[in-house]
């Protein structure tokens, strides 16, 4: 998929953002902490003209991609740690987060057919889906915004919508095509910042931004605890490379970036959206008493895990669908 539009100017706009950032936390020096409770995040945003009001695309959003499309095949429903658990199909899924406070989801799938089967699918490892009091989206693309409207309809009303400052205002000017398809969220109670910390029950979520696979593309660490040991997961919230000078330059530049919080918060666990069932095969088999397999510890998150996405950069790198930059 490659998109119609140009990219915003995205180091403006995250530089500004980052000022909103440091505004914040500096107002919070010699506090006890350095996150924001969800109640704070909701009003992190001092300038809120910067959040585009909601627009009314008059287009028709066309059908999803045929590899998009119902009918879905779920991923056996699992829980990855004490504390962390995914649904989804071989499409794309979601991470479910107990907070010790109510679930928080991250990501929500195409739409109303693959959310409507995640949510059976927490019930089958016994959790509540009405629940869920915080939703992630990780960017604005439609296989990972699709299934908000529909919890909000039909299943965890007073959930509060996350998502980045970045990515909202794409999706009020860019029309239905390419990745923008399906049903949009309608409002977002969050506008993510890059660096924002935000803690629910015990749980604190770190935000990165990582502009290349989306314009507002986030990408999260957060803790995961195994027989009550603490262990740090990183999500990279793109993956797919685009055939752009800019975006995958950008990409290259989001790993790197991303990388350096990651280490700094001892990343030992990584994870992805489009997991598939081979993800978790070693897990399904494990036998009591053995490690986690998904605990790959600090080197091999940086060697293994974020390599795949170098790897995917520089493949797109030497694949020669790159336009050249022209002289000027």
């Amino acid at each position: 998929m490659k998109p119609k539009l140009l990219l915003p100017l995205l180091f403006t706009g995250l530089a500004f953002i980052s000022c909103i950032t440091e505004k914040k936390m500096s107002e919070q020096k010699g506090a006890a902490h350095d996150y924001l409770t969800i109640d704070e995040a909701i009003s992190a945003l001092k300038v809120r003209e910067a959040a585009a009001p909601l627009a009314v695309d008059p287009g028709v959003s066309p059908k999803l991609p045929a590899s998009f499309s119902p009918p879905y095949r779920s991923v056996k429903p699992i829980k990855l740690f004490d504390n962390l658990y995914f649904v989804g199909t071989t499409t794309v899924g979601a991470f479910i987060v107990d907070s010790g406070d109510g679930l928080v989801m991250l990501d929500t799938g195409n739409g109303d057919a693959d959310i409507a089967m995640m949510v059976e699918d927490m019930k089958k490892l016994g959790l509540d889906p009405s629940r869920i009091k915080l939703i992630f989206i990780s960017h604005e693309h439609f296989d990972h915004y699709g299934g908000v409207q529909y919890l909000k309809k039909n299943v965890c009303p007073d959930a509060r919508v996350a998502m980045s400052l970045t990515g909202w205002n794409m999706l009020q000017t860019v029309p239905s095509e390419w990745a923008y398809i399906g049903t949009r969220p309608q409002s977002v109670d969050i506008y993510l910042l890059d660096g924002m910390k935000i803690k629910t029950g015990s749980v604190i979520f770190q935000i990165i931004a990582t502009p290349g696979h989306s314009p507002g593309c986030l990408s999260f660490i957060f803790p995961v605890t195994e027989n009550g040991e603490t262990h740090m997961a990183g999500i990279m919230g793109g993956s797919a490379v685009w055939p752009t000078q800019v975006e995958t330059r950008l990409y290259k530049s989001s790993v790197e970036y991303f990388k350096a919080f990651a280490q700094a918060a001892k990343c030992d666990v990584g994870l992805a959206f489009h997991s598939q069932e081979s993800d978790f095969a070693q897990l399904r088999i494990r036998k009591p008493g053995e490690p986690n397999p998904l605990v790959i510890g600090q080197e091999k998150f940086d060697k293994v895990f974020l390599q795949k996405y170098r790897d995917r950069y520089q493949k797109m790198l030497e694949s020669g669908d790159i336009n050249p930059y022209k002289p000027l």
